[in-house]
């Protein structure tokens, strides 16, 4: 048997599910809640505080394995090195952790956090599992005032939406909309005192296994005035040519690939029966497959999110990947922030 200090490469690899959001929107509260769907010990939390004094550590503590804080600066930035070797230290472990949270500071951009678990020394051992950024509808103007508010919208794959109380139907429906007008590929779920909504599913892992099943096309809500963070929805009523599509996504979305922030599809390719499944954070794109198509009628969506995105570029480039045999009109469906 392995000492306890003995290096080693798990045969899985542990999956981190990043948490992130503005000040005061909740991540510690919705993160304690959490934990408890695990047995004690069972996973690991890195914090990071802005602040010299961590307190979130101590309020996570009870029930991680570990938590490692990490104050005094940014991991987006200036602490980015502590946080790589962190997780290094975890991965490395003779009994690594079965899953790791990274929780934020308020004003930390998601992609340093990023870079540090895709291009980190223990990239081969981590899976990004999810990017959930929680948004408080108290504060919803922060998307507006705050550039890093909302970057951490546009790079979530989930949102959790709190502090609901007290307002109106109609001001948490403006509220979704302008969420979802920056980030069509995320997945929107609302939580009370840290408990996510039956219907949102309440469990972490309830709440990830929607992602391969919901891709929103945009209603007719009105655009954002805020225009540095474009949300682009494509549609081919119809099949993809798979070889046209990967080649388009190599090619155009490569040009852009340093200001992308998701990306997500749920598409149908000719000649293959279920869905394909693509997800993409940043410069990193995972293809998996879904349910099948079965007597659904068979179209393919795709959400792009970022910075100086050209619209009408992204919409010429998808109708082109349509399926040479597809009977069905192909329309491009655009919207931006």
């Amino acid at each position: 048997m392995l000492p306890p200090d003995t290096p080693r490469t798990p045969e899985v690899a542990i999956p981190v599910t990043v948490i992130t959001g503005f000040l005061g929107a909740g991540k510690t509260t919705l993160l304690n809640a959490w934990l408890e769907e695990y047995a004690q010990g069972e996973v690991a939390v890195i914090v990071n505080e802005w602040g010299a004094v961590g307190i979130d550590g101590e309020l996570l503590g009870a029930r991680a394995r570990s938590v490692l804080e990490i104050e005094g600066g940014c991991v987006c930035c200036t602490t980015q090195l502590e946080l790589s070797r962190a997780l290094e230290a975890l991965a490395a472990r003779a009994s690594p952790p079965a899953r790791i949270f990274v929780e934020t500071s308020g004003l930390a951009s998601p992609a340093g956090v990023l870079r540090a678990i895709l291009r980190g020394a223990a990239r081969e051992a981590l899976r990004v599992d999810g990017i959930v950024t929680v948004v408080s509808a108290a504060r919803a103007h922060a998307l507006e005032a705050h550039d890093v508010a909302a970057e951490q919208v546009g790079y979530a794959d989930v949102l959790v939406l709190t502090h609901t109380d007290g307002r109106t139907a109609a001001e948490l429906d403006a509220v979704r909309a302008a969420l979802a007008i920056r980030n069509g590929a995320a997945i929107v779920a609302s939580a009370a005192r840290g408990r996510l909504s039956d219907t949102d599913g309440p469990t972490l892992d309830a709440l990830l296994a929607r992602r391969g099943a919901e891709l929103r096309v945009f209603s007719d809500a009105p655009p954002a005035h805020d225009a540095r963070i474009a949300s682009v929805a494509l549609v081919v009523e119809g099949e993809l040519d798979e070889g046209r599509f990967l080649a388009w996504v190599e090619e155009a979305l490569g040009d852009v690939e340093g200001r992308l922030l998701r990306m997500k599809g749920i598409l149908a390719i000719a000649g293959l029966d279920v869905r394909m499944i693509l997800q993409g954070v940043a410069d990193h794109a995972e293809v998996d497959f879904g349910a099948p198509w079965e007597d659904a009628p068979r179209s393919s969506r795709l959400v792009v999110v970022g910075f100086g995105l050209d619209h009408e570029e992204l919409a010429a480039g998808f109708a082109a990947c349509a399926h040479a045999g597809c009977n069905a009109s192909g329309s491009v469906v655009v919207r931006r922030a």
